[in-house]
């Protein structure tokens, strides 16, 4: 567990810092910020992470106990649902929250996450498909063995992919300072990108047909042409006013 130091606040005190913020009726520039991940009780993210690896653990053990799969290939299963489960728990419990260390008159504006439901709506995808090839080898005999087996890679395909954005969404945190941009990603390792407002000459914001049904989007502030210049702000809840925030302290300066 790494000791809390002094000059670099957790999440909780950056979002205390906010809600000061945004209650001071002389602050010009106004404070947006989102509840955190990593707020979220910890009994309730290792239940997550179980889950996340239960449909393969048990989808392993009706194969073990089918005639019709290998033995080794039914172990294999339940070996990486058992790895899943396994990561799962060891990130959401070794999760840092932000560590932002402010600068001298530095106030956090906006702190946002990942959404993790477009990472659940992967992961509810792969349920038809574990569905039919169940179906198939419990029902239909050895003769739809290729099938089931086909669909059954689909599926765990399916999952995998959205069990790994939950995972990367759980572990990345935006954050907007009316000095800075700050895109910090904490995932097998740590990642920090920040853009100095005053070298920020672009703003943009990217929502698709379901993102906006969702008041969800991506927003991308640059101060050069390559990826290490640009702090990338996806999947967030009401990006419209993040990004007016940026905007805002831009006119400022």
């Amino acid at each position: 567990m790494v000791e809390q130091q002094t000059g670099a606040p957790d999440e909780q005190s950056v979002l205390q810092e906010a809600a000061a913020h945004e209650a001071d009726p002389q602050e010009t520039v106004p404070v947006e910020y989102a509840p955190s991940l990593v707020a979220i009780p910890i009994q309730f993210r290792m239940a997550l992470a179980v889950l996340s690896g239960l449909p393969l653990f048990a989808a392993g053990l009706v194969l073990y106990f089918s005639a019709d799969l290998a033995a080794w290939a039914s172990v294999a299963i339940i070996a990486v649902g058992v790895i899943v489960i396994a990561v799962g728990l060891y990130f959401n419990f070794s999760a840092s929250s932000l560590r932002l260390e402010l600068l001298p008159g530095e106030k956090p504006l906006a702190l946002r996450h990942p959404s993790i439901k477009p990472a659940f709506a992967q992961m509810m995808m792969s349920l038809p498909f574990f569905a039919a090839a169940g179906y198939l080898l419990l029902f239909t005999g050895q003769s739809y063995a290729v099938y089931y087996f086909v669909l059954f890679l689909v599926a765990v395909y399916l999952y995998f992919r959205g069990v790994f954005r939950y995972w990367v969404n759980h572990h990345t945190t935006y954050c907007v300072t009316n000095h800075r941009a700050v895109h910090s990603h904490r995932f097998a390792g740590q990642n920090v990108i920040e853009i100095p407002i005053g070298s920020i000459n672009s703003i943009s914001e990217t929502q698709s047909l379901s993102e906006m049904m969702t008041g969800r989007g991506s927003v991308v502030v640059a101060s050069g042409v390559a990826d290490s210049h640009k702090v990338r702000m996806r999947d967030i809840d009401d990006p419209g006013a993040v990004a007016q925030t940026i905007r805002r302290l831009r006119a400022q300066l």
